[in-house]
């Protein structure tokens, strides 16, 4: 089957925003899709970007690694969400690490075609109003998190990983390294958590029960969370 007729909802995305509609079908269908039953790395930090990538269903997690060698969260990239755009034109490495969560699937658009695609004037466009967006997100995004504690960066994260499924493929050391906080205070806020019957807790697994609990913690009335929430 072809991918504009398995994922109809792409053809609404930004990155085909006033494209024909036969321009849009083709560039769908000139994708090569990748299904993923687990987590799996389709970007590592550093390495060369071949093409652009579309989330066609579920979650690709952008992650970075500053200069004192820790993971840092970035984005959660979900459905009509494109990367690897800018480097694969710029021919540049990955920016960040993009890992794919379990059952996802995301659509390779090969660099070839993606600069034969930048000859439309439309489409260049839409590359360059995302990237404005993403930058303009992601330097927001760091200006708040200075100010937003660790119990409501967990809940958010939380709440935003669990929105397609309510399990999480996370060990504690991934949590804590990718919150920038230490170990014993993500025990502690987990602890929390569980004892509140907000989630359940495995080996290198957490289950979210209860979703609007997580929201609500996330929030507590906080206006910058607000200002978090409208650029996640």
């Amino acid at each position: 089957m072809k991918n504009s007729l398995r994922y109809p909802h792409l053809l609404r995305s930004d990155v085909l925003k006033g494209l024909p509609d036969d321009t849009k079908l083709r560039l769908l269908d000139d994708c090569i899709m990748r299904s993923l039953d687990q987590i799996a790395p389709i970007l590592v930090q550093g390495e060369p970007v071949n093409g652009m990538y579309l989330v066609a269903h579920g979650c690709v997690e952008i992650t970075g690694i500053n200069t004192e060698g820790q993971t840092v969260l970035i984005h959660l990239s979900r459905q009509g969400e494109v990367f690897g755009d800018v480097e694969a034109i710029g021919e540049k490495p990955a920016a960040a690490n993009c890992t794919a969560m379990a059952n996802s699937v995301v659509l390779f658009y090969p660099k070839q075609l993606l600069i034969g695609s930048m000859q439309c004037v439309t489409f260049m466009r839409n590359i360059l109003a995302m990237s404005h967006d993403r930058l303009v997100r992601d330097n927001r995004v760091k200006f708040v998190d200075q100010f937003y504690p660790v119990d409501q960066r967990l809940c958010d994260y939380l709440h935003r990983l669990s929105a397609d499924r309510p399990e999480i493929s996370k060990t504690q050391a991934d949590l804590a390294g990718l919150l920038g906080c230490a170990r014993q205070t993500l025990n502690r806020e987990l602890g929390r958590l569980r004892d509140q019957n907000i989630i359940q807790m495995e080996k290198g697994k957490i289950r979210v029960i209860d979703r609007n609990a997580l929201y609500a913690q996330a929030t507590k009335g906080d206006a910058i969370y607000q200002i978090r929430k409208s650029i996640a």
